[in-house]
């Protein structure tokens, strides 16, 4: 543990936590109202949000998982991602688009002979979003979560300690803290709680990124539209992931920027586009 070059006087902050717990609380109280809001106003159906979750887990994640796995085998591939980590993140993020993609086509041409309703079409963007949700942020939030809660409970000490007890080899330690505990003692509380916010703008254009693709399967919108989605998704994703998380000007300045982003897309969305969707209920 002496050569880990660790300073175990570090703590994480209970701001940190309070943050962690205050986005958590954020992105679930948004997904709560928003399902409530879509079956009590425009009558939304479970089916399709069902098959929007399934969409986001087989075509979303499963899809992206797997061809990072393969290209992983590649050992020239595998070590630019070991010293690269951000190469990393632009390469999955852009697997992840196109993975959702194919998703959002898949969930509008399975409902398009049945679930026409608004309702239907904002359950299933919903389903989406929920299935990104879950997996980009929630998982990795409980687990920063758990390693705060060991950390202030028993010191960074104990906890890398407790890694090495369980077997852990040093590097893979080392890339532990490095990635994550780090983050956790070191980065600005704030961050934690602009994550949750990135990820409720994430729902948001989920939706309406979904939207866009029913049009186009119903061929009431340009289908070039389908692949402007997926170069959205992917700006959209890439803009807040590739923040220097102990700097706090640079986390400020990137949400803002993805802020913007994602403003912009949901406005000419509503302006240009939406208004030629037409639904069994219109």
């Amino acid at each position: 543990m002496e050569n880990l070059n660790i300073n175990y006087d570090k703590t994480v902050s209970n701001a940190t936590v309070s943050m962690i717990s205050a986005g958590a609380i954020l992105v679930i109280s948004v997904l709560i109202v928003l399902l409530v809001l879509v079956i009590k106003r425009w009558k939304g159906r479970f089916i399709p949000l069902a098959l929007g979750v399934l969409s986001y887990v087989v075509f979303g994640f499963m899809f992206s998982q797997l061809l990072m796995s393969v290209l992983s085998l590649i050992p020239n591939v595998d070590q630019s991602f070991t010293y690269n980590t951000n190469a990393y993140v632009v390469i999955y993020n852009i697997l992840l688009a196109a993975g959702f993609g194919i998703a959002r086509w898949f969930t509008a041409k399975m409902m398009t002979d049945r679930y026409n309703r608004t309702g239907d079409v904002l359950m299933a963007g919903t389903g989406l979003a929920i299935g990104d949700t879950v997996i980009t942020y929630a998982l990795s939030m409980f687990t920063f979560f758990v390693y705060a809660q060991a950390i202030s409970a028993n010191g960074l000490e104990k906890f890398i300690s407790d890694m090495f007890n369980s077997g852990m080899a040093e590097s893979d330690v080392i890339t532990l803290y490095t990635s994550n505990v780090s983050q956790l003692v070191d980065s600005p509380a704030i961050l934690w709680f602009l994550i949750a916010v990135s990820a409720v703008l994430d729902i948001a254009l989920n939706i309406m990124l979904f939207m866009v693709v029913y049009g186009v399967v119903r061929k009431q919108v340009n289908y070039m539209y389908a692949y402007y989605a997926i170069i959205a998704q992917f700006v959209s994703n890439i803009m807040f992931q590739l923040y220097n998380a102990f700097s706090l000007t640079n986390i400020i300045v990137l949400f803002i920027v993805k802020l913007v982003i994602v403003g912009g897309i949901a406005l000419f969305i509503k302006q240009f586009i939406m208004k030629e969707i037409k639904y069994s209920n219109d």
